[in-house]
This record gives structure tokens, C-alpha cells and sequence, in this order.
């Protein structure tokens, strides 16, 4: 699959700690935080009720986390110039301590020769073709110790220029780290206002029920985009001839399964047509079968929100993605990663959500994976 825009790979995964990837240009990725940020003022205007208020704190925290990205990537850049800096600075140092011993001889030389007169007594004392020599042999020994000094005053007023950029350096230095401290503490504190959203929808009964309405006419708009018509087969493969044997689109234990879930401390009811599959942050999810994308983006309740049209009317969901590295219209095969598992539009932390519909309609997924 080719090389996608960043603009495509929307990362909620927890970046503390973490290495830019090779390759990461700040023009990239400041690109990404000005989408981001217009991203942030749509939700803003647009976004209303609970699940509006954690699509736009989720819509802050892929912010933060850009710019997280952002200065460490700067960060990075700044200590390698500075570490270049610093051994240029060295071998400057080295070079000048070695030339030092034959600048002060060149030096004594100078003196001695223009305090006794060397050189005039030398060509004095010689005739003929020998005082031609004695001029030459002066005249080289001058130049050579004029060229000693002029390098050693080369080297002298570019080591001072270097060691004047180095300082420069290390002030930019840990002016980016300071940067780069402010943008995690402030991702830190987007997770905690929204860790604390969360809880008081899971907490408030007043709140759980207005999420479960919310979630509901959610399900509808999920309904828009999914395909549920019968296509041709994907690839040449009907998929209804794979029934049992498709793979499970991540690693990790099924939290919850398919049908109605009943709150344990509300005792509410809430549609639950597919399953979650408890699989570890920033984990890959991948495509069940064949296919074509018809849908990936962020979905009202969903977060980020991939759908396959596998053809012959099925159709798989995969949703409250950190990740996603696919783009509507892309084909897709089996076991192909579709993006990493994140906690985007959620209401209990990171997992995948998975659906499979048939006609349009939700139906067990069981019936269709392996047994594992």
C-alpha cells in the first residue's frame, strides 16, 4: 500500500517517552497541527451533548499530542546541530594545541631574525650563485613561519565563531526542551480533563443515561456509512464462502459480546451489536477479508472509524481506533493492518469495537471469525 499523507494518520496513541519516527519532517508535522487545529474550532461549533464533548477533548489531545511530536522532533534536530557543533569545537581545539610548539618556534624565529639582523649577515657573508640560495633559503623560511601564524590566526577567529554558535545552540537548546516539558504537561492535563468526563458519565446516572441516548442515535449515523448493498465479491472471493474461518481483526480477549448489554450499577439497557475486543494501545487491528474501504474518519460516538465493504452485502466496523492508515476508496486484503487500536470517542479507555453487518444489518461476529 503506498506512503499516506500524514494528514491521514491521526495519532491518539500515548506518545510519553517515545522516539519521533525516522523520517518525521517538521514541515509534516506542523502541517498536521494547523489541520488540527482547524479541526479543534469545527468541533467547537459543531460538536454538541457528551459524546460532542469527548469528540472535541479527544480533538484536543490529538492537538497536544502533535505538538508533543512537534518539539521533540525539534528537539531532536537541535541536539544533533549542537553535538556536531561540539566536536567541530574540539577538533579546533585539537588543531590549534598541535600547531601551538611550531607557532612559538616560528615566533623565536622571527625575533631572533629581526632583532640580529640573520638575514642580511647571511647574504652578506655568501657570493655568487650561494647568496642567491641564502635570499631563497630566508625568503622560505619567512614565508613559512608567516603562514604558521596566519593559520593559527585562522583557526583562532573561527574556534571563537564556533564557540559563539555553540552557546547559541545550547540556549535554543533548552529553550526547546522547555517547549517541549510545557507541550507534555499540557497533553498530560487534556487526559486528565477527559479521564474525568469520562468518569462522570459513568458515574452520574443523570449523565449514563443522556450517553446511551446519545450513543443510540450514534448507531444511526454509523448506519449511513456502511454498505449494504450486495456488491460484487472483493477480489475475485466471496467472503459468505469464508464464514467461521475469518481472522480476528486484533489480539485480546472479548470484554463484551454480541447483544444487549444491562449496566451493572444502572441496570440500563443498551443495544450492544458488536464486540469489544480488549486489545493493548497502539496494538494493529487488521482486515477481517478482502475488501474495499468505504469509510475512514472520525465518527460522532464511534472516534476514528474504519468500514470494509467485503461485498455480497457484508460489510465489517472497526471503531475508537488511535490509528488509522487507510483512506476511503483504498483496497484492502485479509490480515492487511487498517491502523493501531487507540481510545478515540470511548467512554471506558482504549479497545477495539468491531461489528459485521449483513444487508445492512448487524450480525454476530462469532459466527463468521475462527475459533481461537
Amino acid at each position: 500500500m503506498p506512503a499516506r499523507p500524514l494528514a491521514l494518520l491521526i495519532v491518539t496513541g500515548a506518545l510519553a517517552g517515545s522516539v519521533p519516527p525516522p523520517g518525521t519532517s517538521l514541515e509534516g508535522l506542523r502541517d498536521e497541527i494547523a489541520r488540527l487545529r482547524a479541526d479543534a474550532r469545527r468541533l467547537e461549533g459543531e460538536e454538541h451533548g457528551l459524546l460532542g464533548e469527548i469528540a472535541k477533548m479527544d480533538g484536543v489531545l490529538a492537538l497536544r499530542r502533535a505538538e508533543l511530536e512537534e518539539a521533540r522532533v525539534r528537539l531532536a534536530a537541535n541536539e544533533a546541530a549542537a553535538l556536531e557543533r561540539e566536536g567541530t569545537v574540539a577538533g579546533l581545539e585539537a588543531a590549534q594545541a598541535r600547531r601551538k610548539p611550531y607557532l612559538a618556534r616560528s615566533l623565536r624565529a622571527l625575533y631572533t631574525r629581526g632583532a640580529s639582523g640573520l638575514i642580511p649577515t647571511l647574504v652578506g657573508s655568501l657570493s655568487g650563485a650561494g647568496g642567491r640560495d641564502g635570499v631563497r633559503y630566508a625568503s622560505l623560511l619567512a614565508r613559512r613561519d608567516a603562514s604558521r601564524i596566519d593559520a593559527w590566526r585562522s583557526a583562532a577567529a573561527r574556534l571563537t565563531a564556533e564557540r559563539a554558535a555553540l552557546e547559541g545552540e545550547r540556549e535554543g537548546l533548552a529553550v526547546t526542551r522547555d517547549q517541549a516539558e510545557r507541550a507534555a504537561a499540557e497533553l498530560e492535563s487534556s487526559r486528565a480533563r477527559r479521564a474525568s468526563a469520562v468518569a462522570r458519565v459513568r458515574d452520574d446516572r443523570a449523565q449514563h443515561e443522556r450517553a446511551i441516548a446519545e450513543l443510540e442515535a450514534a448507531a444511526a449515523g454509523l448506519s449511513r456509512v456502511v454498505p449494504g448493498g450486495d456488491g460484487a465479491p472483493s477480489g475475485g472471493l466471496d467472503v459468505r464462502a469464508f464464514r467461521g474461518l475469518l481472522d480476528w481483526p486484533a489480539e485480546g480477549p472479548v470484554s463484551a459480546g454480541f447483544g444487549p448489554m444491562v449496566h451493572p450499577r444502572f441496570k440500563t439497557t443498551l443495544p450492544h451489536p458488536g464486540l469489544d475486543i480488549d486489545a493493548p494501545e497502539g496494538s494493529p487491528f487488521r482486515a477481517v477479508f478482502d475488501g474495499r474501504i468505504a469509510y475512514a474518519a472520525p465518527l460522532h460516538g464511534y472516534g476514528l472509524t474504519v468500514v470494509i465493504d467485503h461485498g455480497q452485502g457484508i460489510a465489517s466496523v472497526y471503531a475508537h481506533a488511535g490509528v488509522l492508515e487507510v483512506a476511503a476508496g483504498d483496497k484492502v486484503a485479509r490480515g492487511e493492518e487498517l491502523g493501531r487500536v487507540g481510545d478515540s470517542g470511548s467512554l471506558r479507555g482504549p479497545y477495539l469495537y468491531f461489528e459485521l453487518r449483513e444487508g445492512g444489518k448487524p450480525c454476530d461476529p462469532r459466527g463468521w471469525l475462527r475459533s481461537r
